[in-house]
């Protein structure tokens, strides 16, 4: 006699027919017919979470990671009310990943008093939808596995994120017909990726520029998610001989290379006459300085500077928000840097010529921006930043080693040797905060079974919003080493009272800091900017400390 299915094992057996091998849960009421098929079926493995930010943030780390999708199953309202930010976090960074949302009973009659009332919402998506992909609420068995495999295909499209899939507990505990077990097989084109470039002659014309400039400069945000956009970056590089900027949303570009010009932004952006930005979070965030008073900022390079721009940031832009400012007279262009850079890199190939004198100008001007490696204890035996990251580095430099968070500002690119495709996976764009533990779980998720050691640098306030995912590490013997960055305070509660304080109100910031310090207040070494590399000119170096 045939085993009994029911509508759980249709949404676990679609999320397994895809491939996906992990399924994150904080376990709720709403979803207990899929739980009890995740334990049952054993494929998707289940990842137990204790808060759902924790679940999404593991999903977004492994996305990044293993450069695919895992699952994330969420308890229905309030489920999805804690697990919104994560959510809103991996839209931002663009991380491809497939929720599936737990439902109260949608029939009224089979509602359980008080608890199913209150957490069975009306299009419960409603809390999520302004910064999802794409959702869906199937209305029957016969819909589910092709809702779950189109959320699969969309979230896995360029510009990547989460999508949505809301089923009712209903359909969960429905027992399957003999033939609605067939349902289960996804379409054959299912794995295929869908190209998006630009027009042959916006590439040529783009190349032509690129080699008719006398100081071209290349800045990068987002463009290392994909290993081929990255090697294309370095060759674009090298055959231009042209300086490049790493904005960091992910690792862009090898540290120490000659043509890392990363320190050194501001300068080579004042230089430069032709600007190629590449999957920038926001065009005048690439190309300008923030104004913390003002409220604005102010451009680095000149006005008759001619400014390139190629990402998909025009498919995030939604009436709820938009993702990034506008673009001014850039040349704004549509498509995915996977596919066009290399295209790019070609047609680079057959104009640039021979760039020798220039690389060696470059390469000597970038030598003095990258200092020896920073002591791992301070003159005076105190630890700073640098000190710790290089630390850090050194005890897993022989590695295999992936850095999974942390930025230390600015400390981790001037101390880890980043030289290769996916050794940090970058900055948290959406900046909600419990992030760092989790994408730190989901990396080591993509990396199980292999020697690689996570590493995770976690901001001290970031790990007090979801502690509870040091459990989830433990539980899965996950390799990660996590070091806590403690600075003693609540670094926003200070940065923005000093801001106001000092700068906007001339006010002095003596008086005690309250609740959140627990130490004196002390301000780090700052280098000042270096200064003209297409001149000539030699770049300057002073710092200075305040006691």
């Amino acid at each position: 006699m045939a085993e009994t299915r029911f509508g759980g094992d249709l949404v676990v057996g679609a999320l397994a027919e895809l491939g996906i091998e992990y399924a994150a849960i904080n376990p709720g009421a709403s979803f207990r017919g899929i739980h009890e098929s995740l334990v049952a079926l054993g494929k998707p493995e289940l990842i137990l979470a204790l808060h759902e930010n924790v679940a999404v943030a593991a999903a977004d780390g492994y996305a990044r990671s293993a450069q695919r999708p895992m699952a994330v199953v969420l308890h229905n309202l309030v489920g999805l009310q804690s697990g919104a930010m994560g959510i809103f976090n991996a839209w931002a960074n663009q991380s491809p990943m497939v929720v599936i949302g737990g439902s109260g009973p949608a029939d009224a009659a089979t509602r359980r008093p008080w608890i199913d009332w209150v957490h069975s919402a009306r299009q419960q998506v409603l809390v999520a939808r302004d910064h999802l992909k794409w959702d869906d609420q199937p209305a029957s068995l016969a819909a589910l596995p092709d809702s779950i495999f189109r959320a699969h295909r969309i979230a896995t499209t360029v510009p990547y994120g989460p999508t949505y899939v809301s089923v009712d507990i209903a359909l969960q505990e429905a027992e399957l017909a003999p033939e609605q077990v067939a349902l289960l097989k996804a379409p054959a084109g299912q794995a295929r990726g869908n190209a998006l470039t630009a027009p042959p002659t916006e590439l040529e014309d783009i190349a032509d520029r690129l080699v008719r400039a006398d100081n071209p400069v290349l800045v990068a945000d987002n463009t290392g998610k994909d290993k081929r956009a990255y090697d294309a970056l370095v060759r674009l590089a090298e055959l231009l001989a042209a300086p490049v900027v790493d904005l960091q949303a992910r690792h862009n570009f090898p540290t120490g290379h000659w043509a890392d010009c990363t320190p050194a932004r501001s300068e080579v952006l004042a230089d430069a006459d032709v600007v190629l930005v590449l999957d920038p979070r926001d065009l005048m965030h690439a190309i300008g300085a923030v104004d913390h008073i003002a409220h604005g900022y102010r451009p680095l390079v000149r006005p008759e500077a001619d400014v390139i721009c190629i990402s998909t940031n025009q498919l995030m832009l939604r009436g709820f928000l938009d993702y990034c400012g506008p673009t001014g007279d850039a040349f704004d262009v549509l498509a995915d840097t996977t596919e066009c850079l290399p295209v790019l890199a070609d047609l680079v190939s057959e104009g640039a010529g021979d760039r020798q004198d220039r690389r060696k100008k470059l390469a000597a001007y970038t030598r003095t921006l990258h200092p020896a490696p920073a002591a791992t204890v301070g003159e005076s035996g105190e630890f700073s930043q640098p000190s710790v990251s290089r630390s850090v580095f050194e005890a897993v430099r022989h590695g295999p080693w992936e850095l999974a968070n942390g930025h230390m500002r600015g400390a981790v690119r001037s101390t880890w040797e980043l030289t290769r495709f996916n050794s940090h996976l970058g900055r948290n764009v959406g900046a909600g905060l419990g992030y760092g533990i989790g994408v730190s779980i989901g990396a080591a998720l993509a990396h199980r079974g292999d020697d690689t050691v996570i590493v995770n640098l976690q901001n001290d306030g970031d790990l007090l919003y979801t502690p509870s995912g040091l459990w989830t590490a433990a539980k899965y013997d996950l390799p990660i080493l996590t070091v806590v960055i403690n600075n003693r305070t609540y670094a926003q509660d200070r940065m923005h009272q000093t801001v106001t304080a000092r700068s906007a109100r001339g006010h002095s910031i003596t008086p005690a800091w309250g609740s959140t310090s627990t130490s004196p207040r002390s301000t780090s070494p700052r280098s000042v900017a270096r200064r003209g590399w297409s001149r000539g000119r030699p770049p300057s170096r002073t710092s200075s400390r305040k006691r």
